[in-house]
């Protein structure tokens, strides 16, 4: 019973060991900074579609419209926006904060 009850706690170790490992990303992505046009939105996953790049949304990005506090489904397709975002190795771009501006150079 006792070789059981250990063989049962190594395979739950294990176990979580491996989805934590899955999981795993970085923890001190880079920060870039951009702009440009919205081109698409998904509120229902967080994602966001900038000049043709697909971007995930953090839950808690911190948005700016008219000057004001707002939030990411306050966001319309069409706006102009300057933002920041993580850039991790794995390819993943996660917003972290949106301002809505006028215009945009480039675009």
């Amino acid at each position: 019973m006792f070789l059981f009850k250990h063989a049962l706690q190594l395979a739950v170790l294990f176990l979580l060991l491996g989805v934590s490992a899955v999981n795993a990303q970085e923890f001190l992505a880079p920060e870039a900074e951009s702009s440009g046009e919205i081109q698409g939105l998904d509120f229902g996953t967080y994602r966001a579609v900038v000049n043709g790049t697909d971007y995930d949304v953090s839950p808690t990005c911190q948005v700016q419209i008219n000057g004001t506090f707002g939030a990411f489904t306050m966001l319309e397709e069409g706006m102009f926006i300057e933002f920041t975002f993580l850039h991790y190795a794995d390819g993943a771009r996660v917003i972290n904060s949106i301002v809505e501006v006028d215009s945009v150079e480039g675009v």
